[in-house]
């Protein structure tokens, strides 16, 4: 008989984004009834501001804040949190906004006037959607558990050296230099290191320097914005972003250009960057 896999629905983070105070007020006690954190603001600058200082696992915005524009906001947030779940709330529900909608990345649609039980239902699905993302990590990593770890056995003793310095490393957050020759498994010494820390159920990424040219590797690593170039199409939020409370493994970091050098060296001082083409300072917790 197969094992029955019981899910946790996680509380999530929510934002809430409505010009009206009623609605924000409803909302807010509606979703913390059911056990969620919520931010309400009322403007879409408000938003991208609390977005980009906390992350969140759903955004509730309404099609029209004021005179300025949900569905613009929608795909803001969207470049700024591509993790987050994006729902837009309106009034003014019609077939060619729902279309739209979805396809600046929305999640769902929800009209008004809405009800206590559909703003509960629609939170659960995302929190079950969260529940299954978690199991899915918590299954890989009871794969990674399970792997052995005889390839890095060795009985060189200046390598069993190394590899108790790799694990005592692991338990700290201080940027690790690893040097060897081409084929040298130094990319597999990354992915332990990320392994034995803490920040192992987040994500692992790895970038090969050489293998791009200067202006690609650093949009590559820190992200762009639509525009910021020729062929920068839509906004990417870069290898930075994307391994957020992970670990990012440069291959070859000795073959950066100094521009991108200076860059990344205040991204390890101070874990702040900016995407090409844009003039906002982000954070991240990336090692």
């Amino acid at each position: 008989m197969p094992e029955q896999v019981v899910l946790n629905y996680p509380y999530l983070r929510i934002l809430v984004v409505d010009d009206e105070p009623s609605i924000r007020r409803a909302m807010g006690i509606s979703l913390e009834a059911e056990g969620h954190q919520v931010v309400a603001v009322g403007n879409g600058k408000d938003a991208l501001s609390e977005a980009n200082r906390c992350v969140f696992d759903l955004a509730l915005v309404d099609l029209r804040l004021g005179t300025e524009s949900g569905m613009e906001l929608i795909t803001a947030l969207r470049a700024a949190c591509p993790w987050t779940r994006l729902v837009v709330i309106t009034a003014y529900a019609s077939v060619d906004s729902a279309v739209e909608a979805m396809r600046r990345g929305a999640f769902d649609y929800l009209p008004k006037p809405f009800t206590h039980e559909q703003v509960a239902m629609l939170a659960r699905k995302v929190a079950e959607i969260r529940a299954l993302e978690n199991r899915l990590e918590s299954l890989q990593q009871e794969l990674s558990d399970a792997a052995p770890e005889a390839d890095l056995g060795s009985r060189s003793v200046a390598m069993r050296r190394s590899l108790a310095m790799a694990r005592k490393v692991a338990e700290s957050d201080a940027t690790v230099l690893l040097r060897g020759e081409s084929g040298t498994g130094k990319t597999i010494l990354a992915r332990a290191i990320h392994s034995w820390s803490r920040r192992k159920s987040k994500p692992f990424g790895a970038l090969s320097c050489p293998s791009l040219a200067a202006e690609l590797l650093e949009s590559e690593l820190f992200g762009h914005v639509r525009g910021a170039f020729t062929g920068a199409l839509r906004d990417h939020p870069g290898r930075i972003a994307a391994c957020e409370g992970g670990s990012l493994f440069l291959d070859e970091i000795g073959d950066l250009p100094l521009a991108v050098q200076a860059k990344l060296l205040r991204f390890l001082q101070e874990k702040v960057f900016e995407r090409v083409g844009d003039l906002q300072t982000r954070k991240a917790d990336v090692r």
